[in-house]
């Protein structure tokens, strides 16, 4: 397995591999940067990579950065029969070549190299989707891999400044996105067990569970949760500052309210929820009885 580039030899990142875009047709891996200088050379690079050898990429980086040096010697005749005397004179050309404006799909592993995520190389295609899925101006604030709890659908989960996205694959089928815009969520839970962590993804209302993502660290429900919990809030600080009048709670069945109090006090046993986030919620139920 390569693991320096083969052009400069230092040693590749995951986002030089992850995608599966810098390798040579003869097996060599070129890190990005090796490969920006490349295509800055030769644009046709971006998309055929693949059919060039590490001896074509060498020439074609070397020759457009190498200082031409021309020689001029003079010979002037010296007055004297036992020697002659050389003069060498010399100058350096040097070359100037504009660094191309990176393109969208740089731009997103930028991104996503600074997160220092657990991705690798098998979520390649879900990843190339996000060049797609995403708006111009929308940037990556977290990513980790993940899965459906209970379903084989290997993916990655993606939040922005502006919704959350699971991108995944399954078994036999094609690239699947499911997204889940900030202002629709009403509640996010979050746990952890051994090396993994859970987060629970509400919709309309505090029962029903939109989305169970199953996140390959320990610490990323967490993270998630953290990334975009002042971003969930934001629709609701805006209609308690417009209000002008209050609104009344809407009353709930009793055996309704029980349910919902039981469940409660099963998300406090599991650790999902902290005993004061328990009794916030607990507090709501009973003003609707």
């Amino acid at each position: 397995m390569n693991t320096s580039c083969a052009l400069c030899v230092t040693p590749l990142t995951i986002m030089d591999t992850v995608l599966g875009e810098n390798k040579l047709s003869d097996g060599g891996i070129l890190c990005n940067k090796c490969l920006n200088k490349a295509t800055a050379v030769n644009s046709d690079l971006v998309n055929s990579l693949i059919n060039y050898s590490l001896i074509e990429i060498r020439d074609l980086v070397w020759s457009a950065s190498i200082e031409e040096t021309e020689e001029v010697v003079e010979e002037p005749v010296v007055e004297t029969t036992t020697s002659r005397t050389t003069m060498t004179f010399s100058h350096t050309v040097q070359f100037t070549i504009d660094k191309p404006k990176p393109t969208r799909s740089d731009e997103i592993k930028e991104q996503i190299a600074t997160l220092n995520s657990n991705l690798n190389a098998s979520l390649g295609n879900q990843i190339r989707e996000l060049e797609k899925i995403l708006d111009q101006d929308e940037r990556i604030l977290a990513i980790e891999k993940g899965s459906y709890m209970q379903e084989n659908n290997e993916g990655v989960l993606v939040a922005t400044q502006r919704r959350m996205i699971f991108i995944y694959k399954r078994i036999f089928g094609n690239i699947n996105k499911d997204e889940f815009v900030y202002h629709t969520i009403t509640n996010v839970l979050y746990g952890s067990g051994d090396g993994t962590s859970l987060l629970k993804i509400y919709i309309n209302t505090s029962s029903n569970v939109k989305a169970n993502i199953v996140l390959d660290n320990k610490e990323s429900a967490k993270l998630f949760y953290e990334t975009i919990k002042n971003y969930i809030n934001i629709p609701e600080k805006r209609v308690k500052q417009h209000s002008a009048h209050p609104v009344s709670l809407q009353k709930e069945d009793p055996s309704t309210v029980f349910d919902k109090l039981e469940k409660l006090g099963k998300l406090r046993e599991n650790g999902i929820l902290t005993e004061e986030e328990f009794t916030e919620q607990k507090k709501k139920l009973l003003n609707k009885l």
